[in-house]
This record gives C-alpha cells, structure tokens and sequence, in this order.
C-alpha cells in the first residue's frame, strides 16, 4: 500500500505552519528547483519513490508577503487570550491559527504578542497530544529569539518539516491536515483585511490568488481522511472559501527581462482575482475562521 506524505511548498502560499517553533533535525536532501515565470515552486519531501505526497506552504510565506507589501500592522484582527476548545477538531483548527498568528505579529516586532500566542499553541498542543512536538531545545530556541524576526523566520521553515514528521510518524496525519487548514483560513483572514479594499494590479492580491494551489493540495489532502466526521465537517466549512479559489481563472502573461544585454520575452501565466471574488473571499475567510476561534461555538 502506497503510503501518503505531506509535503513542504517554499512558494506561492500564506499558510503558515509552527511558525514558533525551533529545532535541529537531519533535513532530507532537496531536490532542484522546479523553475515557473510566475512563481517558483521547491517541494521538500518526506515521501520516497512511488508514494503518494501533498503539498502544503512553507511557514516563511506569510512573513516575506508582509515584508514585500509594506501593508501597515492591523490591530484587533487577532487576539491572545487563553481559550478552552472542546473538540480534537476545533483545538486542530486553531493550532493552526495560532501559528498563522504569531507569523504575523512576529513580522511586525510585535513580540509580547507572539510570546503570549506560543504559550497558548503549547496548551493546545497538550489537549490534541501532541506535546512532544516542544521539546525543551525547541521551547528555549523561540524563546531566546521571540524578539528577532528574521530568526524566527529561518527556525519557522526548519521546524515545520520536523513537525510534519513527527504527526505523520505518530499516526496523526488528519490532524496535520485540520491543522493546514485551520493555518490556511487564519491566513487569508489576516491577508484580506491588511490589505482592506481592492484595487487592479495591486501585486499583493495576485500573491493572494496564487493561493489556488495551496488551496487545492490543503483540500486534496483532507479528502484522504474524509471518512472521519471531523475532516468532512471540516472540507464542508470551508467549501464557500474553496468555491473561490477553485473559480478563479487563469491569464496569459509575458515578461521582459534583460539577460547580458538581450532582452528575453518570458511567457506564463497568472491567477487572476476580482473585485467581487476579493470580497467574497474576505467575507468568507472571516466567517468560517470565526467560526473556530470562537470558543462559544466551539
């Protein structure tokens, strides 16, 4: 039987996978890198030949996406409070939050913030099991670098692949897939309010609707463990936010570039976003990720 792997995608995402947290572990050897105009895309495996494997985001997209885009820090869109979450469904999804949270406030050197968001991932951690993710190398490695964003972004991408490991490993892959998605939604929740109102050729909204991939490979991949009623609540939540991405329409592009003295007409071609589809998603982002960090319908 053909064993399925989740993969790490180092492009072309925003969600945002432990972001918080570090630690040293032998890495596989990456592969080449698979070259596109639009967007380059280097997959980083856990699976061997003839498995089957997903791709999910890097935790770094989030942070560089904030960087590039200059966007001003939003406050209220997120909050720190300890919460109790019921259900092994709703403690995955905002495990997954949390990371796309501290990812976030970490860009922006809000760092009591994020020190506060990793003591909260940490107790949900415990309540779904999975506490032996935080070691005691990885719990010091944040903290001695909570304050250094740059750090954080380096340990973020490290660790990930780490933990996807270890959840695989322990037999917790559907819980790696509720947590993707969990991560996914917090992340466009966060990327379409810091961006507010829509506007054409705005280069951040194309980054946006680049997501289709993330989005695609997030759904494939709980489709494996939709026999379980909480996977398939969960595909069936966020199928206003899934109907968005998988509408979007690709567009032809070109690209001029100038390589020693020659110019070189690059070909490709780019997701495309409307005003209407942009609102529509922001609206249904917001809606199906309060629907989980509210601990009242939790």
């Amino acid at each position: 039987m053909k064993k399925r792997y989740l993969t790490l995608l180092l492009s072309g995402s925003v969600v945002v996978m432990m972001s918080s947290c570090g630690g040293e572990t032998d890495q596989p050897a990456l592969p080449q890198e698979e070259q596109t105009v639009i967007r380059p895309a280097e997959p980083l495996g856990f699976g061997d030949e003839g498995s089957q494997s997903y791709s999910v985001p890097s935790p770094n997209e989030l942070f560089s996406i904030i960087k590039e885009s200059k966007l001003p820090y939003k406050g209220g869109l997120i909050n720190t409070e300890s919460v109790n979450y019921s259900t092994s469904k709703t403690q995955a999804l905002n495990f997954g939050r949390i990371t796309a949270d501290i990812a976030y406030t970490a860009s922006y050197e809000k760092f009591q913030e994020s020190m506060a968001n990793f003591d909260n991932l940490r107790k949900i951690g415990d309540d779904l099991g999975i506490s032996y993710v935080f070691d005691e190398f990885m719990v010091n490695r944040v903290k001695d670098n909570m304050d250094n964003a740059d750090s954080l972004e380096v340990i973020s991408t490290n660790s990930y692949q780490r933990i996807i490991g270890m959840l695989e490993e322990n037999e917790k892959a559907s819980t790696l897939a509720i947590i993707a998605a969990g991560g996914f939604a917090e992340s466009i929740y966060i990327l379409t309010n810091l961006i507010g109102e829509y506007s054409e050729n705005n280069e951040v909204i194309y980054r946006l609707a680049d997501e289709k991939l993330v989005l695609e490979n997030i759904m494939d991949y709980l489709t494996l463990y939709s026999e379980e009623e909480r996977v398939q609540e969960v595909i069936t939540d966020m199928e206003s936010m899934s109907s968005i991405f998988l509408g979007l329409n690709e567009e032809k592009v070109s690209e001029e570039k100038t390589i020693k003295d020659d110019k070189v007409i690059l070909g490709g071609s780019r997701v495309m976003m409307s005003a209407e589809e942009f609102n529509t998603l922001k609206e249904a982002a917001t809606t199906f990720r309060n629907s989980f960090a509210n601990a009242s319908q939790s």
